[in-house]
């Protein structure tokens, strides 16, 4: 085995590094599904996630169940406010983020992007049930670091 041999497999064997690669790849395939939105695709876990609770939640709810940063989850709900989808309301010293009238609209677009997306990873991997499974595994593991871990965004 050469140097460049012996270097690809030991970086095809690093958990991180594959994981990393998976994330790009997959990204690249969710941002083109949400192009058209001018969001990205966290931006639609958001909203789905502020659909779900009519009483709006905190920066630091979201953050910790979309495993981002409070900064970046204010960021985007800056950015989902400029469109109308969000509102901001101050409830004492926090400020809490509720999905508006157009942004409940706006939820059958989402939905549909994340159905392009799903439909553009079978299309890619050509095993349905093999992404089911594969992506099973991949929350099961997620799952087992995080609690492992006590991890805060």
């Amino acid at each position: 085995m050469n140097n460049c041999d012996k270097g690809e497999a030991e970086i095809r064997g690093c958990l991180y590094f594959m994981i990393s690669k998976m994330f790009r790849i997959v990204n690249r395939v969710a941002e083109d599904a949400f192009s058209e939105m001018d969001i990205c695709p966290t931006h639609g876990f958001l909203m789905v996630l502020l659909q779900e609770d009519e009483e709006g939640l905190t920066v630091n709810k979201i953050a910790e169940t979309l495993a981002i940063a409070p900064s970046t989850v204010t960021r985007f709900v800056d950015k989902l406010i400029t469109k109308g989808y969000v509102e901001r309301e101050k409830n004492g010293k926090q400020s809490i983020a509720k999905i508006t009238a157009i942004g409940k609209e706006a939820m059958t677009e989402i939905y549909s992007c994340w159905s392009q997306l799903f439909r553009k990873m079978e299309m890619i991997v050509g095993d349905e049930e093999y992404l089911k499974e594969t992506a099973k595994q991949i929350s099961d593991f997620t799952d087992l670091i995080e609690k492992n871990q006590k991890i805060k965004y």
